[in-house]
């Protein structure tokens, strides 16, 4: 029997690849049973190790589990909130998980494995259509990436509203960095030129909206937010950011940045270019990209 609706809910996924049916429709039903927030911990079945998946493709692959989870999520319902924490690649810990604590955990099926850190107070929240015991499973809160990483990575962007695609670049740079997370986010005077700016978040607003997620998503690492104040940002002030998360719509002009590091003598940063897939698995933008301005517009048609 499916559990009753709640406010917030944890679901506890092992993840295959490509993506199950199964695990798709455990997301929907978890999203049916959520009202206001949804966080997704997934832990892989099987490690990303083979020889041409073991650099920036395999940091491409899971970036698109994640996107196509994301795509599962978003095109069944936009009314829930949706997090998805890659637990293999976060850090987590039993205190990380407190604020938890009172929230009931739908698991995906009998034989879910729990991380043997998972708090044993939270045991008596576990919900599921399954009436059974849960095994627990050793796991290391963080575990080696299969793919190659940088020490600093950076990322720049509005982050109005923040919305899935936001969720999915910030998610994509938090698994490519090992130290410190660089992100831009874009100061007022920058947006004057911006559709409907009078539905623009503040930038106290948007950057504390970035921090809280990168912090639910990743532990133990150094986040770095900075506005920008020109079409640069801190790319062409720091010397060590090694690699730059980019969306496939800003990658073009990417180019642009590592050719001015390099008239100021800096070296060129890797570009990390993300993809939105859609449910079907064809890489269609259009199907999950959710816009900044279409939400400022819904909030301006409610006045």
């Amino acid at each position: 029997m499916d559990p009753a609706p709640r406010h917030n809910l944890l679901l506890w996924l092992h993840l295959a690849s490509p993506l199950a049916a199964t695990d798709a429709d455990t997301l929907r039903m978890a999203v049916d049973c959520t009202t206001e927030e949804l966080t997704v911990f997934i832990a892989l079945k099987d490690t990303i190790t083979s020889e041409e998946e073991s650099t920036s493709d395999g940091w491409s692959h899971m970036q698109r589990r994640i996107a196509e989870l994301y795509a599962v999520s978003a095109s069944h319902s936009q009314k829930v909130s949706v997090d998805i924490v890659p637990l293999n690649f976060c850090a987590y810990s039993a205190d990380d998980m407190l604020p938890y604590k009172h929230n009931a955990t739908l698991l995906q099926s009998p034989d879910s494995m729990l991380p043997e850190w998972w708090p044993s107070e939270m045991h008596t929240n576990i919900k599921s259509r399954y009436q059974q015991e849960y095994p627990l499973v050793g796991q290391s809160t963080r575990t080696r990436t299969p793919w190659k990483s940088f020490a600093h990575v950076a990322v720049g962007g509005t982050f109005d509203h923040l919305h899935v695609g936001h969720k999915i670049l910030l998610t994509a740079t938090a698994l490519a960095a090992t130290e410190r997370i660089v992100c831009g986010i874009s100061a007022e005077a920058l947006l004057e030129n911006k559709q409907l700016k009078e539905y623009l978040e503040s930038y106290r607003t948007r950057e504390l909206n970035v921090l809280l997620f990168l912090r639910k998503i990743r532990k133990n690492i150094i986040v770095e937010l900075v506005p920008i104040v020109d079409r640069y940002g801190p790319t062409i002030t720091d010397s060590t950011i090694g690699a730059l998360v980019v969306s496939q719509e800003t990658l073009p002009g990417s180019d642009a940045l590592n050719v001015r590091r390099e008239e100021l003598g800096m070296p060129p940063m890797h570009l990390l270019p993300i993809d939105l897939v859609a449910v079907s698995g064809q890489t269609t933008e259009n199907d999950l990209k959710i816009s900044s301005t279409a939400i400022r517009a819904a909030l301006a048609e409610r006045q």
